[in-house]
């Protein structure tokens, strides 16, 4: 590769490796994992990687558990949850993940015994 030829690859690159960078983290986040807390404007969950996050939740927050709208306080610990979320600054001015919609599972089917069936085999 020629002198030339490497120079224009950098002055190409640079740019599009930096403008990845800043728009690394625009847009709306997902959040998977289970609750581990829930409190009136915020719910605590902790990721499917293992880290504890705090989302705030407003107003405006759609939540879900299957079809059907639920209140943050119908939330339970241990409830799976996928969250859309956007960063925005809270009332300290620092950044926060913010909730726009809050997706947990339809809750489970009860098993039940049929009668009559044993199941000491």
């Amino acid at each position: 590769m020629t002198k030339t030829t490497a120079t224009t690859a950098l002055v190409v690159m640079i740019p599009l490796v930096l403008s990845g960078i800043g728009f690394a983290h625009e847009g709306p986040h997902k959040v998977m994992g289970t609750v581990s807390a829930v409190h009136e404007h915020r719910v605590d969950v902790k990721t499917t990687d293992g880290k504890n996050v705090s989302i705030t939740t407003e107003e405006k927050t759609k939540i879900l558990r299957g079809a059907t709208a639920i209140r943050v306080t119908d939330i339970r610990v241990g409830d799976r949850v996928v969250v859309t979320a956007t960063e925005k600054k809270d009332s300290a001015g620092k950044l926060a993940l913010t909730a726009s919609e809050v997706r947990l599972g339809a809750p489970a089917a009860r098993a039940t015994k049929s009668p009559g069936r044993r199941d000491d085999r």
